[in-house]
């Protein structure tokens, strides 16, 4: 299978089967803008046996955005495209602890009734495992 080349921009790699349109949704909420995204669902992979991916010209990802793709996709690999190379390789690391990126689930967590700053834990990493610092709610952020 033939795959679109980006020139510049960003392919997200290696993302489990099922994880590319969620993926794709949070990258939305982080100003896309009015780049090309290309996305391949259910494709063959050598390390995976199957995976979805993300292609996207004309895009970067920034730390922050690596860092809520791993709570998705722990094990993703990020490819940074420049002149059609891969200028750079990113595996998100998934910190021990994060603050603010998501609401915590719980609806009578202080975080959601007070207003304070979410803070979690990260319990485990395959799966992903959040434990708020408030409430000790422990859940998965998909």
């Amino acid at each position: 299978m033939k795959m679109q080349m980006v020139t510049n921009g960003t392919v997200i790699d290696h993302l489990p089967v099922g994880k590319g349109l969620r993926c794709y949704e949070l990258l939305k909420r982080h100003n896309l803008g009015d780049a090309m995204v290309i996305i391949f669902l259910n494709v063959p992979s050598e390390r995976l046996e199957r995976k979805d991916m993300i292609k996207i010209e004309g895009f970067y990802l920034d730390e922050e955005t690596s860092t809520y793709l791993s709570l998705i996709a722990p094990h993703a690999t990020i490819n940074i495209i420049n002149d059609s190379k891969v200028i750079k390789k990113i595996n998100p690391i998934l910190p021990k602890e994060i603050k603010g990126l998501i609401k915590c689930i719980n609806s009578r967590c202080i975080t959601n009734t007070e207003g304070y700053n979410p803070e979690y834990e990260v319990k485990s990493v395959d799966p992903v495992m959040l434990k708020c610092k408030y409430c000790e709610f422990e859940f998965a952020p998909d």
